[in-house]
């Protein structure tokens, strides 16, 4: 069966008793009958089909919400799949960082201390004198 394009809970039925159904009253009268008794006899008819209709519909309306709560769930597993994959991606680039730039990531304890007095660097030709043995002057 096609899928059901209009709410048949929303359809009215229709005035079997109006000219408009008059030929189809016609041919069952022919088989006995008279105008009230068939115009009832189609309304039963509409209403049985009406009911089946309305069945198609709700089981139409049920599936097409089960597919799109199966489409969801998939669409979030497959978001939560890729936050995943940034989040490795992710980890793996900072472990390759800190193998390339070690001094860049080592820790800073927290219990050094931090010289006030400034740190006084001889310069290279005291240096030099002092490892030869030689006199350096304190100040030249």
């Amino acid at each position: 069966m096609p899928p059901l394009t209009r709410n048949p809970h929303l359809a009215a039925q229709p005035d079997f008793a109006s000219e408009r159904f008059q030929q189809a009253r016609e041919q069952l009268i022919a088989n006995k009958g008279d105008h009230d008794t068939v115009a009832q006899q189609l309304a039963l008819a509409w209403t049985l089909n009406n009911d089946l209709e309305k069945q198609e519909w709700d089981r139409q309306v049920h599936q097409e919400r089960q597919e799109a709560l199966e489409r969801e769930i998939r669409e979030d597993e497959e978001r939560e799949r890729q936050q995943r994959e940034k989040e490795r991606e992710r980890e793996a680039a900072l472990q390759e960082e800190k193998k390339k730039y070690r001094h860049k990531h080592t820790p800073v304890p927290q219990d050094a201390v931090i010289p006030t007095d400034p740190i006084v660097i001889p310069s290279q030709v005291a240096v030099r004198k002092l490892q030869k043995g030689d006199y350096v002057e304190l100040y030249f």
